[in-house]
Parts: C-alpha cells; structure tokens; sequence
C-alpha cells in the first residue's frame, strides 16, 4: 500500500513538473520570437469598457515610440516623452524598465522568462495557448493574460486585468522591416508644455 501511494505521488509530481516545462518552454518560444527581430514594429487594437482604438508601436534595442489615438511616446531605453496632442502637453518621466504593460514599455512586454512572474496556461487549442502571469512581488497587482501561438511563440493578444478594469490588445501585425524608432525632437512640439516628473 505504501508503495503504491508513493508511486501516485511520485506521478503526480512528474506530471506538475512536466506541466510547468511547458509553460516556461513556451515563454522562452515566445521570447526568442520577439528577441530574434531586432527592429520590428507592431501594429495593434485596443479594446477596453467604452474605448476602442488602435495604434503600432516599433521598438529597437530599449528604446521605443508608440503612436495610438491622439498621443505619441517615445523612450530612448532612460527618459520617456508621453505626447498628448489635444492638451499640447509632453510628460517627460524616467522610463520604467521593469514595466511589462504594452503602453509603458513595449521593449519588454512579452519578455517573461525571468522569475519575476508565475504562469500557468489556462487555456490551450491547436492554434493558441493562453497563459496567465502574475507578478511576485505583491506590490504588482493584476494579471495578465498572455494568447500566443504555441509553436512559432508568436504573440496573439495580451489581457490586463486589474479587480474590474480590463484592456485586451491584439496583435494585428508583426512588421519586422520596419523597425526604425522615431526619436523625440523638441522642436516639432514648439508650442507644447513641457512637464518634467524627474
């Protein structure tokens, strides 16, 4: 009987063990995807409770620049310009290196293979799988639910979802050719206020 016990427990652990394999395979999968572009641009649509809208982004190396609705961002990996072109205003902050919301910092919003997050998939096809991550440090509250393409490690969408608050982006397109990152210039937003948070 002892014997038995310890043989259900010893496959259980292989099959937890083997479990989460899968899931840290596949958001290395997904980070060799993003990591192997170098330059790329992502075009992409929002959807949130009474706010649709889309936008693309295009990253290379730490620095960025997003461009959706009527704002424009731009980082070059250490400051961070928001743009908002109906206030004529430019918040200029710290860049949030740690960040993995799509809208702070697109450099590293797919990129969770560190220990900073557990995962666990909670839904998987033959197309897509579906993860959750949380942050463990208790600070980061939220979850985010990150659909990829199991075999390419192609991001589908990514989910935010903090108590009722909920933002889906979806990946519409992956340009790899047009990676080049706008840099901020002063001198095209002449006539805006300028708020440094530093």
């Amino acid at each position: 009987m002892r014997r038995f016990i310890t043989s259900i427990c010893l496959l259980m652990l292989s099959w937890s063990a083997a479990a989460e394999e899968g899931v840290w395979q596949i958001l290395q999968r997904v980070s060799d995807y993003m990591g192997s572009q170098k330059g790329y641009e992502v075009k992409f649509a929002i959807k949130a409770e009474g706010y649709n809208t889309e936008g693309r982004y295009c990253v290379k190396g730490d620095s960025y620049y997003i461009e959706v609705a009527d704002a424009e961002v731009y980082s070059d990996g250490k400051v961070r310009y928001e743009v908002d072109n109906l206030r004529h205003e430019i918040n200029v902050d710290n860049m949030d290196s740690n960040s993995r919301n799509i809208m702070d910092n697109p450099t590293r919003c797919f990129d969770f293979v560190e220990e900073d997050y557990t995962a666990e998939i909670v839904k998987r096809s033959t197309d897509e799988v579906t993860l959750c991550l949380q942050a463990k440090d208790k600070s980061v509250e939220g979850e985010i639910y990150l659909t990829v393409n199991p075999d390419s490690g192609a991001p589908q969408r990514v989910e935010y979802l903090l108590y009722d608050d909920r933002m889906c982006v979806e990946v519409v397109a992956i340009n790899r050719a047009a990676g080049n990152v706008k840099n901020f210039a002063r001198s095209a937003y002449k006539d805006y206020e300028m708020i440094d948070f530093r």
